[in-house]
C-alpha cells in the first residue's frame, strides 16, 4: 500500500495519458474517405472543386517526372444536376473524381481516369481516361496544379526537417 500511495502522481499522469491516447484514437475517422484532407481550390460553373492533398505523388515515367493529382468536383448547379441525372445508373450523381498527371514544367496535363460518384460515395459511371497531353489552358486545372506541387513541396519539406 505505501507504494501506491508514495506514486500516486505518476499513477494520476499515467492514467491522464492512457484516457488522452483514447480519446485520440476514439476521434480518428474510420473510414477511409473521411480521412482524406480535401483543400477547395476553385468555384466553377457548376460546382466546387478540391484536391485530395493526400494523394499528390511525383512519378518518374520513362525518365520524366510527373505530378499525379486526386480531384473531385461536387456538383451545386440544380441544372446541370438534372441534365446529368437523365442517364441510366446516374440518378444519385453528386460529383466527379478526375485523376490528373501534369508534366513536370506544368504546362501539359493528361487525365488517366475519371469517374462519377454518387452520395454514397460509389463509382456510378467511369468516363475513361484521356493520356492525350494537352496543353494548360484553363485557370482551374492551372490552381490544381500549383496547389498540388505547393502541397508536395510541403510534405518534403516536413519530411526533411523530420529527418534533421
Amino acid at each position: 500500500m505505501d507504494i501506491l500511495k508514495d506514486n500516486i502522481g505518476l499513477i494520476g499522469v499515467l492514467f491522464v495519458i492512457v484516457i488522452g491516447i483514447g480519446i485520440f484514437f476514439w476521434s480518428k475517422p474510420t473510414k477511409q474517405a473521411e480521412a482524406q484532407a480535401n483543400k477547395m481550390i476553385a468555384q466553377t460553373d457548376i460546382g466546387t472543386v478540391y484536391i485530395d492533398t493526400d494523394n499528390i505523388e511525383a512519378l518518374k515515367k520513362d525518365g520524366k517526372l510527373y505530378l499525379i493529382v486526386s480531384v473531385e468536383e461536387h456538383y451545386k448547379d440544380s441544372n446541370f444536376l438534372t441534365e446529368l441525372r437523365k442517364g441510366e445508373d446516374l440518378q444519385d450523381v453528386v460529383s466527379s473524381l478526375t485523376l490528373y498527371m501534369f508534366t513536370n514544367d506544368g504546362r501539359y496535363y493528361c487525365t488517366p481516369q475519371r469517374y462519377l460518384i454518387d452520395s454514397q460515395g460509389k463509382v456510378c459511371a467511369d468516363l475513361g481516361s484521356n493520356m492525350q497531353l494537352q496543353m494548360i489552358d484553363d485557370k482551374v486545372i492551372s490552381k490544381i496544379y500549383t496547389e498540388a506541387l505547393r502541397v508536395l513541396e510541403d510534405k518534403q519539406r516536413f519530411q526533411n526537417m523530420v529527418k534533421n
